[in-house]
């Protein structure tokens, strides 16, 4: 089953300010965190080490056993999970296998992105409306894409225009090279967030909150 846990980092404070939010994690995410330039983003990055550490021991996992696999995306034994943020929200699916996530807030759609990157398809998509309708189809696209390369470990190696997603009966599925997948993708709600999770396993339909403050002891 996939779950998806969310977060909301606009009531953390800098850890540049409060360097004891960072007691709770590992080396490596202290140093990425101060190595980003901008209050949001050191707040965003410690929100995702944080929701990681309250999600891993529901299923019997420590946080301190997550290692980076072979093609680099973390991993670790007895459960699969992905990480994503944007804006103010951070995301952990978890599942039995492989899985991806991503979230993007809702802002104007870029120019010529959906023309350079997007599937023919998914492209006429986007573009056969304008304004915030227009915004809404193009972040709907791209999550679902990112969610897709990032379950498979591939990423942005993956060329965005050689796989498409698909509506099939109320379910999204993936159709790469001509080959319909076995995988399916799940949009979330979350208002001003564009949220999707890809998987070969049965959705849980929820999303649910988890509290980041500082846990006692």
């Amino acid at each position: 089953m996939v779950h998806l846990y969310a977060a909301d980092t606009g009531n953390l404070t800098d850890p540049k300010e409060d360097p004891a939010l960072l007691s709770e994690l590992d080396a490596e995410r202290k140093c990425r965190i101060m190595k980003y330039l901008k209050a949001e983003d050191r707040k965003l990055c410690l929100g995702a080490g944080l929701l990681l550490n309250r999600v891993l021991p529901r299923y019997g996992v420590s946080p301190g056993a997550v290692r980076a696999g072979a093609d680099g995306k973390p991993e670790v034994k007895g459960i699969c999970f992905n990480l994503s943020h944007s804006g103010r929200i951070v995301i952990c699916a978890t599942a039995e296998k492989e899985v991806g996530c991503d979230v993007e807030q809702i802002v104007k759609a870029p120019e010529g992105v959906a023309e350079r990157f997007f599937h023919p398809s998914e492209s006429a998509y986007v573009n056969a409306c304008v304004g915030e309708e227009r915004d809404h189809r193009f972040f709907w696209i791209w999550t679902m894409k990112e969610s897709y390369i990032k379950m498979t470990g591939e990423g942005m190696g993956l060329d965005f225009s050689r796989f498409e997603v698909l509506p099939d009966s109320g379910e999204i599925k993936v159709c790469r090279d001509g080959k319909l997948l076995s995988c399916h993708i799940m949009e979330y709600n979350i208002p001003g967030y564009k949220v999707s999770v890809c998987a070969k396993e049965e959705f849980a339909g929820v999303v649910e909150y988890v509290d980041l403050r500082r846990t006692s002891g």
